[in-house]
């Protein structure tokens, strides 16, 4: 069972920062903030790739953030870890969030785009 303890530094802030947003709109979670979400699952998949969807969606939990969003954010998280493709908002398409995306340890897996 996954622990939101469990979770990198950069995705529990994330967390945090789309629950606090959630709670000024009445706990919804708005349509802007959903494609920074996509936009950040296509942009810095490194990011994402090692999260367990269980250890996300208790941290929103915990965070106060209601289920329905949990869900659907949770379902988005699972299809780029995937390799689907979401497709945000035009606006917000080369959106990342801060902090940038821990870099990867010793450079294996690396290919020629990186250098």
């Amino acid at each position: 069972m996954a622990h939101a303890e469990d979770l990198p530094p950069s995705v529990a802030s994330i967390a945090e920062y789309l629950a606090m947003m959630a709670r000024g709109y009445d706990n919804h979670l708005k349509w802007n903030e959903q494609a920074k979400f996509k936009a950040d699952l296509m942009n810095a998949r490194a990011r994402w790739r090692g999260v367990a969807p269980e250890a996300f969606a208790a941290k929103l939990r915990r965070e106060g953030m209601r289920e329905e969003d949990i869900l659907e954010l949770v379902d988005w998280l699972k299809r780029a870890q995937a390799g689907r493709r979401l497709i945000p908002q035009r606006t917000y398409r080369d959106h990342i969030f801060s902090p940038p995306p821990e870099a990867p340890s010793g450079g294996q897996g690396q290919n020629s785009r990186v250098w």
